[in-house]
């Protein structure tokens, strides 16, 4: 992405006066337009959200009344029965001690079987005695050997309700695994002893039944509708495989009602009235927002179709408001091919390109009178350069004249005279270096070589000269004649002046951050701590008549690589003095 937006900048950089104006002002109404457009699409999409989770809102509502009434029609006809004296005798006698067990039987079951007939919303009525294993069923033929102990084991498993003695509760039927029922559960009390329950009623109400009352809900938004119990485990679902699963959505169940939008989906739920149930409606966003597309769509098209023509437009009235930038960029092109007799025409031009011609036209004819001075400034020039090239060559005749008397010294077999003229010979031509100012450290260590074997000549080998430098270090540029005034101040201020003394200097080299240190120590009288300082205090201030001396050598190094590089005295462990010269450590040759 970077290397493409860097791209266009180069090619937008290139593009003539009027195409970067043209290109600005798509851009800007492109940028304008793409806003208006998510601002419409934003406020768009909240109100239809909120419009549509509304309407839910109140669906919900009629659905939590519809089943919070059929609810209660079951706990009434759950009630009535728990009332019945034929349902009572059932549950109070005893097949062994009481003779009318058989017709107490028949009428218990006609009781309810008149009830189950009348309701198509009953899967089956029972009823259950806690003593004994008899029990009347209506409904449903069961497989399960076992139907009392696990319906006895649902009902104490079961929920208590906010009606009376009536409990609930939402599990696989007993006869089909694989399908749900709602159980409403009525205790019944003995005929006589109010408080003492001999038995109770379970209506069973197929889930199947439950879900009709949402089943159709907003299926143009692909609502997703579904019950839960109290702590969000779904209990009615059109997927079966959903129930007994917890809802995603279960966290958010904390009160009567509400609305939240969670992972892009308008999640509304709704506690049912006298149960500790949850009717939940999932609502895509994507369903809300497909007409608000629609329209998003078709304002793009138009925004698309009315950019074309406002910008073919602007694309000729700025080609046409150009037109004279156009021909001043032509004259300075024929300016940049030489031709300095171009001049522009500004007769019919408005007041601000008649400006700006007759500025081109001022500035032509300065730059003719600046050629001109040019070119005697550049005869000039040539003059001088001839006249330093003439200068040196008194240094080439001196160092070849050197080199004769060394080999006539050497060919009169005095090889002393012939060393020291060669080395003198040598010294002169590194000094000379091709007329370059910055050589490398190796070149400089060979002038240090040549000057000392003059210096121990004339001081019967004064001082010895250590060099500690890595290869990786000879190709470092440094100021020509740096070593040299350093080695000579060592020699006549720290070991010449110890009587019968054999002096010593080491010079090494390292980096140290950004820096290159090249360091010459010498092992002569030193200095105090207060001379050195004074040194290093003093060293910047620039002396012409210094010649190639210290103070000379710190601030020829200065000027060349700024502040922070030059020389820095210090005392060193021989008791003499070190120069460290501290150079940028990016100059290589």
């Amino acid at each position: 992405m970077y290397k493409i937006l860097i791209k266009f900048k180069d090619k937008l950089c290139k593009m003539k006066f009027n195409q970067k104006v043209t290109i600005f002002f798509i851009l800007s109404i492109l940028i304008t337009n793409i806003f208006i457009v998510l601002a419409v699409y934003q406020l768009a999409g909240k109100q239809i959200t909120e419009k549509s989770s509304g309407l839910m809102e109140g669906q919900f509502e009629t659905i939590n009344d519809n089943l919070d009434s059929t609810l209660k029609n079951f706990v009434e006809i759950s009630s009535m029965i728990s009332s019945d004296s034929r349902a009572k005798e059932f549950l109070m006698n005893n097949k062994e001690t009481s003779k009318n067990y058989n017709n107490d039987t028949s009428e218990a079951y006609s009781s309810i079987r008149y009830i189950l007939d009348s309701n198509n919303y009953i899967d089956y009525i029972a009823l259950v005695k806690f003593n004994g294993p008899e029990l009347v069923y209506v409904g449903e033929t069961w497989t399960n050997s076992d139907f009392r102990g696990e319906i006895l084991k649902d009902y104490e498993n079961s929920t208590p309700t906010k009606f009376i003695n009536c409990k609930i509760s939402m599990d696989k039927k007993v006869f089909y695994p694989d399908e749900y029922v709602l159980n409403i559960y009525q205790p019944i009390s003995d005929k006589y002893i109010f408080n003492k329950y001999t038995g109770f009623l379970v209506i069973g109400i197929g889930e199947k039944h439950i879900k009709e009352f949402y089943t159709n809900l907003g299926r143009e938004l692909k609502v997703q509708t579904y019950l839960t119990d109290k702590i969000g485990t779904i209990i009615s679902n059109e997927d079966k495989d959903l129930i007994g699963i917890k809802s995603s959505y279960a966290q958010i169940l904390k009160q009567k009602s509400g609305k939240e939008k969670i992972d892009n989906k308008v999640v509304i739920y709704e506690k049912l009235n006298n149960l500790d149930w949850y009717i939940v409606g999932e609502i895509p966003r994507e369903s809300l927002l497909k007409d608000t597309r629609t329209v998003i769509s078709f304002i793009i098209l138009w925004i698309i179709v009315t950019g074309v023509i406002i910008s073919i437009g602007f694309y000729k009235f700025s080609k046409n408001l150009y037109r004279p930038m156009d021909t001043l960029v032509k004259k300075m092109r024929e300016v940049s091919t030489g031709n300095l007799e171009a001049r522009m025409e500004y007769k019919y031009q408005g007041k601000d390109f008649k400006q700006l011609a007759s500025g081109f036209n001022i500035m032509i004819e300065e730059i003719n009178i600046l050629m001109y001075r040019i070119k005697k400034e550049q005869s000039e020039i040539k003059q001088i350069e001839l006249n330093k090239l003439q200068s040196q060559i008194k240094p080439h005749f001196l160092y070849n004249t050197l080199e004769c008397i060394h080999w006539k010294a050497l060919s009169d077999g005095n090889k002393e005279v012939s060393q020291m003229v060669k080395a003198l010979a040598n010294y002169y031509r590194l000094c000379l270096s091709k007329g370059k100012d910055i050589i490398p450290l190796i070149q400089e260590l060979e002038n240090i070589e040549n000057y000392l074997i003059i210096q121990n000549m004339r001081y019967s080998d004064i001082a010895k000269c250590e060099v500690n430098i890595d290869k990786s270090f000879e190709n470092v540029l440094i100021p020509k004649l740096t070593l040299q005034p350093l080695i000579e101040n060592s020699i006549y201020h720290g070991i010449r002046v110890k009587d019968g003394y054999k002096g010593k200097i080491i010079i090494t080299a390292k980096e140290d951050d950004n820096k290159i240190i090249i360091s010459v120590a010498d092992n002569g009288v030193g200095m105090k701590q207060e001379q050195i300082d004074e040194i290093n205090n003093s060293i910047s201030v620039f002396d012409e008549k210094a010649g190639y001396g210290l103070r000379n050598v710190h601030k020829r190094i200065e000027m060349l690589f700024g502040s922070g590089y030059g020389l820095f005295y210090r005392k060193n462990e021989y008791d003499g003095t070190t120069v460290d010269i501290l150079l940028p450590k990016g100059e290589r040759d």
